[in-house]
């Protein structure tokens, strides 16, 4: 699936809510979300990241998923939003799965925690996402740039900064600390 997004930093939350309400958005998700993030540390040829890919577990409530994401640069300087091929799969075992992934040489490198609201309306997702010591700011994916502007337009967000990060520029933009692991320290205390 392609996926096309971009962020509006600073929303009224309480507003915002409100709004989509109005325009009949089915709220679809209400909860913490916990995203772990691995990549293979000791083969540079490999590294997800050097390839613009991503590798994630994703807890969301009861439900486990594995994400594979790849980002597509050029379609982002064409549509001026983050394109990213996605793949989901569901997983049961997330202890399991993790150790299946280590075996094959990969390494958790990063994890984050959040609180998300989502909404859907027509073919749009609207996640209304907050991170400790960040505020709280709105996702919203489409098929198109087109659509998304409709969106803002809908919701009197077109003159609100937006953003064309993942969450590590967000975090860095707010000058918080994002969850690293060093690798090596992280391998020593499984030996």
């Amino acid at each position: 699936m392609l996926e096309k997004e971009i962020k509006i930093l600073k929303i009224n939350e309480k507003k915002l809510k409100k709004d989509l309400e109005e325009l009949w958005a089915k709220k679809t998700f209400e909860w913490i979300i916990h995203d772990v993030y691995y990549d293979f540390p000791d083969w540079e040829e490999l590294k997800m990241e050097k390839n613009k890919r991503m590798f994630r577990i994703r807890t969301k409530w009861e439900e486990h998923i594995y994400t594979i994401k790849r980002k597509r640069k050029k379609m982002w300087e064409q549509e001026w939003a983050i394109i990213k091929d996605e793949h989901e799969t569901p997983i049961t075992n997330i202890e399991s799965f993790s150790k299946v992934l280590e075996k094959y040489g990969m390494t958790k490198t990063r994890e984050k925690k959040k609180h998300r609201t989502s909404y859907a309306l027509a073919w749009a997702e609207f996640d209304i996402d907050t991170y400790e010591e960040i505020p709280t700011f709105l996702e919203i994916e489409e098929s198109s740039r087109e659509n998304i502007n409709f969106w803002m337009r809908k919701l009197n967000l077109e003159n609100h900064d937006i953003l064309l990060w993942g969450s590590r520029k967000i975090f860095k933009h707010y000058w918080v600390k994002y969850l690293d692991f060093d690798w090596k320290e992280e391998n020593k205390k499984l030996k």
